[in-house]
């Protein structure tokens, strides 16, 4: 009887740690990291990502035309408050940031969500390789950035 009882409780313990270990996998945005670009017809999209800590990454958005004017910019942060991840978007614009929750983490795709925005609601970024996805939408309008390193 006692056997079984420790038996039982070695298997809980395991399951409990195997999942602590796999959430705290899934909560890594190094992948996310670095320097990408976008190419378009007439234009370019540069983004950077960088970890501060465990529980902020910081990063902008600048889109240029051909001649180097910069066409946009935009300063973005994930970052952990309380036991939620936040994506926080402020373009250069717009006089308030918007904050969307996180509701998709897996080891290379991230989403972020909020309802009451316009556009986007979604943003989520897939690493495939040496290419980040980048897609925002709301309902049927959707947006696809592939960038690429450099």
């Amino acid at each position: 009887m006692m056997l079984a009882i420790v038996s039982a409780l070695l298997i809980f313990f395991s399951i409990a740690l195997k999942d602590s270990t796999k959430r705290e996998d899934f909560i890594n945005f190094d992948w996310l990291s670095g320097d990408w670009y976008m190419r378009g017809d007439g234009f370019t999209i540069y983004e950077h990502w960088d970890g501060k800590s465990e529980n902020i990454m910081e990063g902008f958005s600048i889109s240029t035309n051909d001649n180097g004017d910069t066409l946009g910019r935009e300063e973005l942060r994930i970052i952990k408050f309380e036991d939620d991840f936040f994506y926080i978007a402020k373009p250069s614009r717009k006089k308030n940031p918007t904050t969307f929750k996180m509701i998709v983490d897996s080891i290379r795709k991230v989403s972020f969500y909020n309802g009451e925005n316009e556009f986007p609601k979604l943003i989520e970024y897939t690493r495939k390789g040496d290419s980040l996805i980048a897609t925002i939408s709301s309902g049927e309008k959707v947006m696809t950035f592939k960038f690429k390193r450099e």
